[in-house]
């Protein structure tokens, strides 16, 4: 049931013991505090305290600051396009080195994880001094697990590595591998990842290229970890397919790479 002075929705208004209130003048105010007493049994003072206007204040539920930094900074770690894996295998290619190895009594599964080791390494160290720079020098709280952050961080940039592998074995030149991972790597990492532009603010389409990279679901996983301080129960998900990623882009690297020239 709805009870409304005035005839209108004013600007003012309060709800008490389910009726819907307009107060729009003096004289509403005084006649709603007399029905109040009388309904509730209280004194007519306490009904008029009762009766003041109530100020809204609209927060946001994580960043209440509104500092763009604290959600740009954090979300800046996952740019670690993989130009040096994709440049791995290539390279033997272009210089002819690789004919050793398919000389060597070495496996196609112990030359990629040779090639992949150092650089997952060094993407690794990467990722930590860019988390001390988004929290110390720009100051953005960190509120999760850090371990969840470092396997979930590992996940990812084991993700970029993979792929880097897959242009490394699957073009000829070290100029196409550069081209082909930027393309694939760092333009849509930083368009369809939610770094710049919410992804609900994208076309559909867009949208669909989003959910088909790994940055948006790790991007997902640093606010969470940054401004939300959830972990794994809530972006149990988002690791999921990052592993799924991950062991998909590798098989393909496996299975692609032959230890014998192509005819």
């Amino acid at each position: 049931m709805q009870t409304i002075i005035d005839g209108t929705f004013p600007s003012r208004t309060m709800i008490t013991k389910g009726y819907l209130i307009a107060i729009n003048s003096a004289a509403s105010q005084e006649l709603l505090a007399g029905y109040l007493s009388r309904k509730g049994g209280i004194p007519l003072k306490q009904a008029q305290l009762q009766l003041q206007p109530v100020s809204l204040e609209v927060r946001f539920l994580y960043n209440q600051s509104v500092k763009s930094i604290w959600s740009i900074a954090p979300k800046l770690i996952m740019v670690s396009p993989p130009f040096l894996t994709a440049l791995g295998v290539v390279r033997e290619k272009e210089s002819g080195s690789i004919y050793n190895i398919y000389a060597s009594t070495v496996s196609r599964g112990e030359f990629l994880i040779g090639k992949v080791t150092p650089y997952l390494a060094i993407s690794s160290f990467n990722s930590l001094v860019l988390w001390v720079l988004a929290t110390q020098l720009f100051g953005a709280p960190f509120k999760g697990s850090f371990l969840f952050y470092l396997a979930a961080t590992f996940l990812y940039l084991t993700c970029t590595t993979g792929i880097g592998v897959l242009v490394s074995v699957l073009v000829r030149t070290q100029i196409a591998a550069m081209m082909v991972t930027a393309i694939v790597t760092l333009v849509p990492g930083v368009l369809y990842s939610g770094v710049l532009i919410p992804i609900t603010s994208l076309t559909k389409t867009a949208q669909f290229v989003s959910h088909c990279l790994p940055a948006m679901y790790y991007t997902d996983i640093v606010v969470g970890c940054f401004l939300k301080g959830v972990g794994l129960r809530v972006l149990w998900l988002d690791t999921l397919v990052l592993a799924l990623y991950a062991t998909v882009l590798f098989t393909l690297g496996y299975c692609l790479f032959h230890k014998r020239p192509s005819s």
